[in-house]
């Protein structure tokens, strides 16, 4: 744990401080991106099968645009908007993919799931791993009421991954997403606090505020 730290805002309003070493799972190490890691997300975001199933990957990728992105998500984090994290093996620190919450909305106090990851590492868990840890941190530490989530009605395995860490399905956004000159279909996701809390059998730690 380093001595900096990011903000976010507690469900009562007030400022918590989170070290930026955040999280340790099982199998993962999830942390801030440094520069040091452009290189090994630059090898993963230019698979075509992510650009092909998610609607957040351009199409092309270069050094330069992964560099901007970089100093957007450190800004977007220092500014409470949104928090994205890189995947990295724990036995070898191999960088594996993205999980994050985003469009953290203060007003509303709710966030969106966001995650994908390499195409070599699929159907091992490492996604569902990830996708649990980001709503233990949105609900037990940020206090959003609601966490929500997107996905291309064609990618059924990133909606299996919603499906298991106890989002339910909303319904779906017919020819939301235009890409490539095809409209294709969004399919909506959501857990909520209380759901979150009764499914985990986690006491809520913000009952306990005085």
């Amino acid at each position: 744990m380093g001595k900096s730290g990011i903000m976010g805002l507690s469900q009562t309003g007030s400022v918590i401080i989170v070290p930026e070493l955040l999280f340790c799972t099982e199998r993962l190490l999830i942390r801030e991106y440094h520069k040091k890691d452009i290189d090994s997300f630059l090898q993963v975001v230019r698979q075509p099968e992510l650009y092909h199933t998610t609607y957040g990957i351009p199409r092309e990728y270069t050094k330069r645009r992964a560099k901007q992105w970089l100093r957007f998500i450190h800004n977007n984090i220092r500014y409470m908007l949104s928090y994205e994290f890189g995947m990295f093996l724990k036995e070898n620190e191999q960088y594996i993919g993205n999980v994050g919450l985003i469009n953290v909305s203060k007003d509303h106090n709710h966030a969106d799931i966001s995650y994908y990851i390499d195409t070599n590492y699929r159907n091992r868990g490492y996604t569902t791993e990830a996708a649990r840890e980001m709503l233990r941190f949105g609900f037990e530490v940020m206090g959003f009421e609601k966490i929500s989530g997107l996905c291309m009605s064609i990618n059924t395995p990133s909606r299996r991954v919603m499906e298991k860490i106890g989002m339910q399905f909303e319904g779906t956004l017919r020819k939301d997403l235009l890409k490539d000159g095809i409209y294709y279909d969004m399919d909506h996701l959501s857990i909520l606090k209380e759901e979150y809390f009764t499914n985990s059998k986690v006491v809520n730690p913000l009952s306990f505020q005085h």
